[in-house]
């Protein structure tokens, strides 16, 4: 039996071929680029409990204090604030925009009742960290024996 083998051009099938690449070139900073730039990226922080205490220690590179906002709200702490973008010299252009900028936010669950009237917060060399004291009722305290 014979079959008859129709040949398609190749281009016909060539974006086919290339969709793997392109895929990939579009995350790569294509499409996707002004995503990932854009508002409400939430800032990486790591939270450590002490004896008395919990602190939260947040990256902030390139945020000012002046742009930093901190509440703490039935038992949620919120950190918010703006990083903005650095202005280029005049007739220079951009080779690789990678920054992210714009407004963020990032509401956590204390993980303890605090004395919100104790609480500290210091910004040094892009590092935000909040000092978080226990309120007197969760304490751990020992018990005279009579």
């Amino acid at each position: 039996m014979l079959v008859r083998v129709q040949r398609f051009p190749s281009s016909l099938f060539e974006p086919l071929l290339n969709f793997d690449h392109d895929l990939e070139n579009m995350f790569k900073g294509g499409w996707c680029a002004p995503a990932a730039r854009s508002a409400r990226q939430y800032p990486a922080l790591d939270i450590a409990e002490y004896g008395n205490e919990s602190v939260v220690v947040a990256e902030m590179p390139g945020v000012k204090k002046e742009d930093l906002k901190l509440s703490v709200q039935d038992g949620m702490l919120t950190i918010s604030g703006e990083r903005k973008a650095h202005q280029t010299p005049e007739n220079s252009s951009w080779l690789r925009n990678e920054i992210r900028i714009g407004e963020f936010e990032r509401t956590i669950q204390l993980p303890h009742d605090v004395k919100t009237d104790a609480i500290t917060a210091e910004l040094t060399d892009g590092v935000l960290r909040i000092v978080l004291p226990k309120a007197d009722e969760v304490r751990p305290r020992e018990i005279a024996i009579k």
